[in-house]
């Protein structure tokens, strides 16, 4: 049974007037139930409908995650949304114009097809009419299904599609004012909760009545493990937190602290899945395999800005404004335990500081809620501090992955991959859960749902069949116990899988004599895959030398062997440190929407994956999270970021493809070639720091 918070949206069940208002004058105002994440989703779809439309950007507005006025639809996940939202909001607007024509048409009484539209502006025979789309709207019935059969503009006379534009909300952010962080509410009240230090652990003691009568506390709200703080100011509020985290008394759960997350992660059962399987039955594995294990531990989310939320209880319901992906779902399980009907609640989307996944942006909404039922009518901001982003947001999961492979001549003959991995996903409502931190400390009845992961190709197994073509037999090991919060980080699997893949083809190439650029080519046959990776090399300069204590390398992966196109080249200098030289992508996307909004996802993207690989891993003691602050957890710093080219292969006659996700794999594959290539000697286990480095090369 699929995910409220994953089922595709129903275009069938969606009418015009759920996409489009023309109410507001020399405006057209799209609705839409995606949000924007800094990755220009809201851009690209403007850019779509002012197409079909005829309009020019700046006639159009946008309304955006507003469960009370937007249509429903699946969450902002998955790179999926141009696929989704952009082929509905394009045959919306077609429909929306054709039906615009057709009224302008009656009244100025002439045969159809004498009438053309342009910006909003009627003319016949080039001499304009007295009506625009706005006069004659009122004529259109918005209350009908979606036509998907209206004529849609070719490809070949877009004026907008396929051009650059500013993102919307730029002018906003610069002024301070579109950010969450910034909303503040008459008479709001600042929130915040006493996160539980493991899952299972119970509240054993606290005193309450000694932070209740502190100044500027205006509640105190305890119920079962449950503990949290509302008070007038955010500095009231930090003083009695102090006091709240010194006074609870937890029973934690008897677990060893040697462990780490990977150990963890090989020593529980798995339940194994043949993803594919091309190999002969029973045939023998070849005498010269070429074997190695590839790992990337825990990694978290590691945005800039914390994740925080506000809610309100008035008589009539509930309103959230979150920086959630998936507003409805929120929607959802906020009228679950509220025990109300979701007409009754309304969630709003506010931006964030980029989003990454399934980050703390649920449950701080969800927090502000619980605590909102104890002051009804008076707004709660919830934020939460840094330790509560490092130890209580769902992770990446810890991964491993195995491959065992064998050439014949300059040919790959024999190919088969385990990766192992806890679940990719437990966002709200997944599975039948609430799957929200608040909630589960309230009630057993709100607990989160057993893991499960998404289906084959998808969460652990997304890219683990490599694109190149060779025989594969592929083996998803799924771990579903793993004592951490697990679920969606940019990728999902992918990351890890493609990181092992193009290590071990980069092996294999030095097995065969090949070089690697040259290698991965004659194991592809989609025109599509050899061009990036044909462009990136010479875009690169592959062929040229390099200094001593420096390396190149190279990933390529098409994101979910569906999706976009991506390959990265990389090189690297490792010394007492290991530095980032330079960084190439070439990205083919199919139609590019907006090729300065897709450079920024895949600059940002190999940003992060860059992060990924030399830097970020989640400290842990057995089950228990332990970071603190940031020195806990190092993130790539601006001054460690080198120059960087990204280059569009664009192809109108491919549809759209998302690319948020599409370069960290390729990325990681890049740099740690790369890196194998300065060194002489290759290291499996991510991140790739200085003391790997040394204990590589110690041996």
């Amino acid at each position: 049974m699929a995910s409220p918070a994953l089922a595709p949206p129903s275009p069938a069940n969606t009418s015009l007037g759920d996409w489009f208002d023309l109410s507001l004058p020399g405006k057209v105002l799209l609705k839409t139930g995606k949000v924007e994440l800094g990755q220009g989703i809201l851009t690209a779809l403007l850019q779509i409908a002012a197409e079909e439309l005829d309009l020019e950007l700046d006639q159009m507005d946008v309304l955006s995650g507003d469960t009370g006025l937007s249509p429903l639809e699946a969450g902002t996940v998955g790179s999926m949304s141009i696929e989704t939202s952009g082929v509905i909001v394009r045959h919306a607007a077609a429909d929306l114009g054709r039906r615009l024509l057709d009224a302008a048409t009656m009244r100025a009484q002439v045969p159809p097809g004498q009438v053309t539209a342009r910006n909003g502006r009627f003319r016949r025979d080039g001499e304009l009419l007295a009506d625009t789309i706005w006069s004659v709207a009122a004529d259109v019935d918005l209350d009908v299904p979606v036509d998907r059969s209206a004529p849609l503009k070719p490809r070949g006379s877009y004026r907008l599609v396929g051009t650059s534009a500013p993102a919307v909300g730029s002018q906003e952010k610069l002024a301070g004012a579109a950010f969450i962080h910034d909303i503040n509410l008459p008479g709001m009240l600042h929130g915040r909760v006493l996160r539980k230090p493991h899952p299972d652990a119970r509240l054993q003691h606290v005193d309450v009545d000694r932070i209740r009568g502190r100044k500027g506390v205006s509640a105190v709200v305890l119920e079962q493990d449950f503990i949290g703080v509302l008070a007038e100011t955010e500095h009231d509020l930090d003083k009695a937190m102090e006091l709240v985290t010194a006074a609870a008394k937890w029973l934690l759960p008897e677990a060893g602290r040697h462990e780490t997350a990977l150990d963890i992660l090989h020593r529980l059962p798995s339940v194994d899945t043949a993803i594919r399987d091309d190999l002969a039955a029973n045939e023998p594995a070849p005498n010269e395999l070429v074997e190695a294990t590839f790992t990337k531990p825990l990694v978290g989310h590691g945005s800039i800005g914390p994740s925080c939320g506000l809610a309100v209880i008035r008589p009539d319901g509930a309103e959230l404004w979150s920086h959630s992906q998936t507003v409805f779902a929120l929607r959802d399980q906020a009228a679950r335990i509220l025990g109300c009907d979701i007409e009754q609640v309304r969630v709003r989307h506010s931006q964030g500081a980029g989003c990454y996944g399934h980050n703390g942006a649920d449950d701080a909404a969800m927090d502000a809620l619980l605590l909102a039922r104890a002051v009804p009518g008076r707004p709660v901001r919830v934020q939460w501090s840094r330790q509560d982003e490092l130890t209580a947001e769902p992770l990446g999961s810890p991964m491993s992955v195995r491959i065992a492979a064998a050439v014949a001549g300059e040919r790959i003959v024999h190919w088969e991959l385990e990766t192992r991995s806890g679940s990719h996903i437990q966002r709200p409502g997944w599975n039948g859960g609430v799957n929200l931190l608040g909630p589960a400390a309230i009630a057993d009845a709100w607990k989160p749902a057993a893991q499960r992961d998404l289906p084959s190709h998808n969460g652990g197994t997304k890219n683990a069949v490599a694109l190149y073509d060779f025989p594969q037999r592929v083996v998803h090991q799924f771990v579903p116990a793993m004592p951490f919060r697990l679920s969606a980080l940019r990728s999902l699997g992918a990351f890890a899988n493609v990181f092992a893949v193009e290590s071990m083809m980069d092996q294999l190439a030095e097995v065969a004599g090949t070089d690697p650029i040259a290698f991965r080519l004659a194991h592809l046959s989609d025109p599509r895959a050899r061009a990036v990776v044909e462009r990136v090399a010479a875009i690169s300069g592959w062929h040229e030398p390099l200094h001593d204590g420096r390396g190149r390398g190279v990933g390529f992966a098409r994101f979910k062997n569906s999706g976009s196109y991506c390959a990265v080249a990389a090189i690297v200098e490792v010394d007492e440190q290991i530095s980032l030289r330079g960084l190439w992508g070439v990205v083919d996307p199919g139609l590019a929407i907006n090729p300065d909004g897709i450079i920024a996802q895949v600059e940002g993207g190999m940003i992060q994956a860059a992060s990924w690989t030399l830097k970020e891993a989640v400290p842990t003691e057995g089950p228990f999270l332990t970071a603190e602050s940031w020195r806990d957890y190092p993130i790539l710093s601006f001054a460690e970021i080198p120059d960087i080219q990204v280059e569009i292969l664009s192809d109108p006659s491919h549809e759209p493809a998302g690319v948020g996700e599409i370069s960290l794999g390729p990325t990681a594959g890049a740099i740690g070639n790369a890196v194998a290539a300065a060194l002489g000697a290759r290291i499996y286990d991510l991140p790739i720091t200085r003391d790997r480095v040394i204990a590589t090369l110690m041996g």
